[in-house]
């Protein structure tokens, strides 16, 4: 506390002489009810990892519900596909890695620290904005040198329950950021990339406070409950049929609006996993 640790642009996982990417997992853990979780559509997490052996890129088109999300690919692929996790560049927001509480288990992540739109002030929106094309030159880096899986959450936070029919559903994608990662990921002599949108249940086992745009040091409330975590088909982000008829103002909102439905379709296969999500 005397010394607050400082995240770079870009971070990678500390696992000495402490290991906190194995903190977070433990303590994570003990808080998941494995009898219910779920792992979605096995087949395509073993393309996704062949992608990656081969030295492709795959960014992960995410819905957040939990404070606790970066512990779910670890602990759910630690059987079927072991390293996988260790592997995973989490894009985080300011919150990730500036609350004190959050910062021992952030760490241990292999990160890309950016500022989302929704928590930007006037006064500090230019140096926050240039804090995002150190973390963008950064992610392209990465992404050059292949065998990258990035995730990203292109709604900017977590998800929240609606206010009037307290149903929890992931909350929409951004254009904006899926532009960014899909033009990041076409850029000329990159490495194949591979998008795939992807639906996370784990709401309940640390549930976001019900209002956006708190004080950092949010009161935290956990649960023993399963979790789910599931693959949507690929996307194609140049040529899907997503594409087909339109003009070259509408395929960005397109593109969002089709990574968001693939999730969404993914998310109500699996949101059953949860205990207390009702």
């Amino acid at each position: 506390l005397g010394k607050p640790f400082k995240f770079e642009a870009s971070h990678q996982a500390l696992r000495e002489p402490y290991d906190y990417y194995k903190l977070g997992n433990d303590y994570i853990n003990e808080l998941v009810n494995y009898d219910r979780s779920v792992l979605g559509q096995p087949e395509r997490w073993d393309e996704m990892v062949a992608q990656l052996d081969r030295g492709e890129n795959v960014i992960l088109l995410a819905n957040h519900q939990s404070e606790a999300d970066a512990a779910f690919i670890p602990l759910l692929t630690m059987k079927s596909h072991p390293g996988l996790g260790e592997k995973v560049v989490y894009v985080a927001g300011a919150r990730v890695v500036g609350d004190l509480m959050a910062k021992p288990f952030s760490m241990g992540r292999n990160l890309i620290c950016v500022h989302s739109k929704k928590h930007m002030t006037k006064e500090t929106r230019s140096q926050q904005m240039r804090d995002n094309i150190k973390a963008i030159k950064a992610m392209e880096a990465m992404l050059r040198a292949g065998g990258c899986i990035l995730w990203i959450a292109p709604s900017g936070g977590r998800d929240r329950r609606n206010v009037d029919t307290r149903i929890l559903q992931p909350d929409n994608f951004d254009p904006d950021v899926v532009e960014m990662v899909r033009k990041v990921g076409t850029k000329a002599g990159m490495p194949p990339t591979h998008y795939y949108p992807f639906a996370m249940a784990t709401y309940d086992v640390m549930p976001p406070p019900e209002q956006t745009g708190g004080n950092l040091g949010e009161e935290r409330n956990v649960n023993y409950t399963g979790v789910g975590l599931s693959l949507a088909e690929e996307i194609d982000v140049v040529n899907g049929s997503w594409a087909e008829g339109l003009e070259d103002n509408e395929r960005k909102p397109a593109l969002a609006e089709e990574a968001f439905r693939r999730v969404t379709s993914e998310y109500n296969r699996i949101e059953g996993c949860m205990g207390n999500s009702g």
